[in-house]
Parts: C-alpha cells; structure tokens; sequence
C-alpha cells in the first residue's frame, strides 16, 4: 500500500481500513489485493477531491480532516468528518459525481479503483459456497493484470463481472499448439501464466516464420472472431502456463460490441471534417490503386506495431474494402485506448465512386479481386508476382522489427535515466533531512549558550551591586 510520507501515524496500520465499508466484506484474500493497490494521499485546505460531472472512476474514502460538498452555485450542502460513520463509505461515490467535493481543512483521504473494487466484491458474493482456488493470490494477481488493459477500462462493471465469470482456466504444456493458422475461430485467449510463440506459415512449402513472443496479460485470438475470418497465424506454448479463454459466443456479445462501433458514410465524413482521420488498412498495393484522399495506411498486420504512432488525441475512422479487416484493426486499437469507428460496410459498399482518388475505373477493377480481403486477413500471402511477396513481407517484418527493439531501448534507457534521478531526489532528501536535523541541532545549542549568557550577565550584574 502506498502512503503519503506526511501521514499521520494513525494511518500506518490496517485497522481504519479494514473498517470502511465496503472493504469490510471481503474476505482477506480480496481485502489484500485491494490494498495494495490503494493510495493514501494529503490534500491541502481547499483543494478540490473531484468536481460536479467528473467520471475519475475512483472511490475515495475521507481518513483525516474535514471535506465539504458543494452544489453548482458553490453552496455548502453537506459536510463529512473523518471518524464519523459516514465516511466509512466512499465520498459521494456516483459516477458521473452529483456534487463537487472539498477538502475545508487538511486532509488525508485514501482511493481505490472502483471496478478492481466492484470486481472483487463480485467475485467474493459469487463464489459464496464453492470451494477457494487452490492458488487464490496467483488468480488475483492475473485479474489486476487484466484489469489494468485499456480493453476492460472501456467496459462497464456489469460486463467485467459478466467477463470475468464466463472465463475458463486452461492448463497448457510447453508445445502444446493454441490455435492453427486456417482454423476457425472459436476462443479469445488471454495468457494467465506462460509464453507463447506467433508464427505465419510464409510460402506453400511449410515452412514458418516467427513473428512475435507473447507473455502473461497478453491476449490473442481476437482478429479472426472479430472478423469472422480463419486464423491468420499459429500460436504454440513455449513454456507450461495457464490459459484463459472465452467463447466467441461471449467475446462477441461481451467485448466486441463494446470496442467496434459502426458508422455510415455520412457520419464518417463528419468526423473527419471536425479533425477525425480516415486508416485504411488495406494492404499498400490495394491502397495505392484506389483510397480516401487524406488517409493513412496502415496494413492491419502492421497495426499492433505502428499503433504507438497514431495520435491518442485523433479519432480514426478506419476502413477496408468490405469491414472486415477494419473491425479486426478497431479492436486492436481501441485495447490500446484510441478511439476508433468502422466504416459500415467498407469502401466498397459505402463511399460514392467519384470521390476524389475513387474512381470508377479502379474502383471496378478492384472490386474484381476482392478476394483479396479474405486472403490479407487469413495470412495465405500473394502470389510473388504482386508486391506482397514473401521477400518483401520479411523485409517489413525486419523493419517492424528493428523500429520495435529501437522503441525497446529507448524506453530502456528512459526508465534507467528515471531511476538515476529517483536516486538523486533520494539522496537530496537525505541531505536535506540531515541539513535540518544539524539546523535544529545548531539552533538548540545557540539557545543553550544564549541562556547561559544571560544568566551570567545576571551573575555579575548582582555581584557589582
């Protein structure tokens, strides 16, 4: 549990915690997983805990001092007190918040994210007469993991506890193969305990190429279930692990229609006018025979790598010839937290034909071999005659690869310069406590001397009387 360095002893224990409500109906297990990922913090008089409309997703318990509610017209509505038992339960705890909290003396105020909460509360109720997991702090462990993926912050609580009760352990074996480049679609996997390996099958004589190493909290399987195409690569165990799957059944009705949204041409042309940006992800020989002026491509295998550089800020309107390797592109991203919208039915359907870049010519011919969107997204790769060669798919692959272990090092070299200045702040703040521990010390002893010259100026004062 993290604390402030100025809290007061009182908050260094369990006990207050332990008793706020409703933390005080979980079972340990889930008591202590919520704890260490609780924060303690002081807030200065008159500073804002949260305002009237916020959605901070936090619940927020008052430890220390005293918080007034405010109503828009900045009256005083209400007023809580630590130690009272109001403020065993979170402030105010609607979301979006009815009133504006703040802090009318010092305070010391601890927050909890509200879904982790709600989850284990969920978790503890349903397994009410079953027997405990056997390794109960490894499953939390994965669940804080999972919950930290920007794919559940966009689902609402009802659908996370939905999620998370319709998931199946699967206990795996290092060689074990997961999923069959050409199989259908049947499960979504989030890896629990593990590694696995990505391969593609690059030409017609079986061979394999290896395309990335996935860890625990990383999931797969969701392209083909989103498009509604075969599986587009292999995925063996390299290690033993533990597996969580979810049925396209449930993917579909719990993630999916969360994270694609579809809108027409009209609107879509809307967005962009108010600075949304159109992604085809088509393949580049596709993109340049015919596109949307003004858009970008990024081929949807390339999509995982290159999200990194879109702009988190931007909305993206993606599109494809038919949708389906635009659904599969929206999903990819909007687990990375960018805010993305098909185009329903694709380019082939929805944009009129003599849009600038769309014309009729290319556009028919293109229509031709539309069985192009089936081959991209299932990973058989063209003939050599066309630019998809594999030749040329390895070199974009080294490419991505090169671009991915640069962005590696850097990010290396970041946290490390983070944790040089970490250590400087550190040994300032242990100077400075040692400069204010001799200040006090210096300050003691010229009080000291002080007095004693007083007191033998008084002395000789009296003896020359």
């Amino acid at each position: 549990m993290k604390a402030s360095k100025s809290q007061d002893k009182k908050f260094s224990g369990q006990e207050i915690l332990r008793d706020l409500i409703p933390l005080n109906s979980l079972t340990e297990s889930r008591y202590q997983e919520i704890t260490s990922g609780l924060t303690i913090e002081d807030i200065t008089a008159g500073s804002y805990l949260f305002g009237e409309g916020d959605r901070d997703n936090r619940s927020i318990y008052l430890l220390d001092g005293v918080v007034n509610f405010i109503d828009p017209g900045g009256k005083v509505t209400g007023v809580i007190s630590a130690g009272t038992d109001p403020a065993r339960s979170p402030l105010a705890n609607q979301q979006p918040r009815l009133v504006t909290a703040r802090a009318a003396t010092k305070s010391v105020i601890a927050c909890i994210d509200s879904t982790l909460l709600d989850v284990m509360l969920t978790l503890d109720q349903s397994a009410e007469g079953k027997s405990k997991p056997h390794d109960t702090r490894a499953s939390e462990d994965w669940i804080t993991r999972m919950l930290q993926s920007e794919a559940l912050i966009k689902l609402p609580p009802p659908d996370i506890q939905r999620l998370l009760l319709k998931l199946e352990s699967v206990n795996v074996k290092a060689g074990d193969v997961i999923i069959r480049q050409g199989d259908e679609g049947d499960y979504f996997y989030i890896i629990r305990e593990g590694k696995c390996a990505v391969t593609r099958l690059a030409s017609g004589e079986g061979w394999d190429v290896p395309l990335a190493e996935l860890c625990p909290g990383d999931c797969f399987g969701e392209e083909a279930l989103v498009s509604e195409v075969k599986r587009n690569a292999t995925i063996s165990m390299i290690s033993d692990g533990t597996l969580m799957r979810l049925s396209k059944t449930n993917f579909v009705e719990l993630l999916k229609k969360n994270l694609v949204h579809y809108i027409n041409y009209e609107l879509a042309t809307a967005a962009v006018k108010q600075g949304g940006i159109w992604l085809d992800v088509r393949l580049a020989d596709e993109y340049s025979r015919y596109s949307i002026e003004d858009s970008i491509n990024v081929p949807l295998f390339m999509v995982r790598d290159r999200a990194h550089g879109l702009d988190p800020e931007k909305k993206y309107i993606i599109c494809c010839d038919t949708g389906r390797r635009s659904a599969a592109a929206a999903f990819l991203l909007s687990q990375r937290g960018l805010e993305v919208c098909v185009l329903e039915g694709g380019i082939n359907k929805s944009v009129p034909a003599d849009l600038p870049g769309m014309t009729t010519a290319t556009r028919d011919a293109a229509i031709i071999d539309s069985d192009a969107e089936t081959t991209a997204t299932s990973g058989t790769l063209k003939p050599a005659e066309n630019n998809n060669s594999t030749a040329g798919y390895m070199a974009k692959l080294k490419t991505l690869q090169k671009e991915r272990d640069a962005a590696r090092k850097e990010n290396r070299a970041i946290r490390s310069q983070l944790a040089e200045l970490q250590q400087e702040i550190s040994a300032l703040q242990t100077r400075m406590v040692s400069y204010m521990s001799k200040s006090m010390q210096l300050e003691a002893a010229f009080q000291d001397e002080k007095q004693a010259r007083d007191a033998l100026s008084e002395l000789i004062n009296k003896l020359a009387d």
